[in-house]
């Protein structure tokens, strides 16, 4: 795919279609990185979403106990 570059002040961009956008799940903010001459647009990944979700299910299934109350 062939795309212009375009003049955003004193910068050059470009504009990532749409679908490029969804397949690649870029959000807000990508990774810019150049690998072997090439530009690399990646996107940031939060490794902790999902977490809460994941320790509250914990929680139900495994209650914390009461102070005094552990058993080992």
């Amino acid at each position: 795919m062939k795309i212009k570059l375009i003049k955003i002040g004193n910068s050059m961009g470009i504009r990532i279609p749409q679908s490029i956008i969804k397949e690649c799940h870029f959000e807000n903010e990508i990774e810019l990185s150049i690998h072997q001459g090439s530009v690399v647009l990646t996107p940031i990944i939060n490794r902790r979403q999902g977490w809460k979700m994941i320790l509250q299910d914990e929680l139900l299934k495994h209650p914390v106990k009461a102070e005094g109350a552990w058993e080992w």
